[in-house]
C-alpha cells in the first residue's frame, strides 16, 4: 500500500476512534516518505506520531495479506513477463504498480483527502520537526520540501494518465540497477496501466474493506 492509502485507512481508523489527529495520519505516511527519500525511517518522541508509524506497518500486513491485492500482482506479473520484460522489473511493477493504480482509485474520498493535506500541512510544526529524529543532516530538509511540494499539489489525483503512471514506475525502479525499466519494459506497462485500470479501480472498494476487516479498525 502506497502512501495514500495509508492516509486513507489511518483517517478511517481514527473516525471510528474519535477527532483525527493530522499527526497520526502523518506518522502513517510517513515510513513510505522515508523511501521516497532513500532516507531510514526516523525515530519520533511525539505519541501520536509513533502510533500512526505502527499503524503503517499493521496495515502493510494486512494489505499485502489480502487476496485481491495477491491476485492483482499475480495477474500483472503474467503480464508481463509474457510480453518479455525483465523478471525483476515485473515482480516490481506487479507489486507497486497496483498500489499505485490503487491509490489513484481511492483519491475520490473526500475525508481521507482532507485528512492527507491536513497531515502535510502539520509537518512544519514545532512538535512534529522536534519529534523527528532523522539519521542524515539533509534528511529534515528534504521530508519538509516533499511535504510542501505534495501539500502545493492539492487533493492526490484521481486516474492519472497511463504514461504518467509508467514514468513513475520508471522512477521508482531507475536506481536498482535489477528492476530498472527499459523502453520496452516502459511501453509494456503502458499498456499494463491501460489494460488494468479498470479491472482494479472497479475492485478498490471491497479490497479496501477485506483490508479494514484484517486490520479491525477502530478496535
Amino acid at each position: 500500500m502506497n502512501f495514500f492509502g495509508h492516509a486513507l485507512l489511518a483517517q478511517r481508523d481514527e473516525v471510528a476512534r474519535g477527532p483525527i489527529r493530522a499527526e497520526f495520519v502523518l506518522g502513517a505516511m510517513l515510513p513510505d516518505f522515508a523511501s521516497m527519500l532513500r532516507a531510514r525511517p526516523p525515530l519520533s518522541t511525539f505519541a501520536p506520531l509513533s502510533a500512526g508509524v505502527s499503524f503503517h506497518h499493521r496495515s502493510d500486513d494486512a494489505f499485502h495479506g489480502s487476496q485481491a491485492f495477491l491476485e492483482f500482482s499475480r495477474q500483472a506479473a503474467a503480464f508481463l513477463s509474457a510480453r518479455n520484460v525483465a523478471r525483476g522489473t515485473a515482480r516490481a511493477v506487479a507489486h507497486v504498480g497496483v498500489e499505485l493504480l490503487l491509490d489513484a482509485a481511492f483519491a475520490h474520498e473526500s475525508g481521507a483527502n482532507e485528512a492527507y493535506l491536513s497531515a502535510l500541512s502539520c509537518a512544519p510544526t514545532e512538535a512534529v520537526q522536534r519529534s523527528l529524529q532523522w539519521h542524515t543532516d539533509d534528511a529534515s530538509d528534504r521530508f519538509q520540501h516533499l511535504c510542501h511540494t505534495l501539500r502545493s499539489r492539492g487533493r492526490f489525483q484521481v486516474n492519472p494518465e497511463s504514461e504518467t503512471v509508467a514514468q513513475r514506475l520508471r522512477v521508482i525502479l531507475q536506481s536498482r540497477p535489477r528492476l530498472a525499466m527499459d523502453e520496452h519494459g516502459l511501453s509494456v506497462v503502458r499498456e499494463w496501466v491501460e489494460s488494468a485500470r479498470s479491472q482494479i479501480t472497479s475492485a478498490a472498494p471491497q479490497l479496501l474493506r477485506e483490508v479494514e476487516q484484517r486490520l479491525q479498525l477502530g478496535r
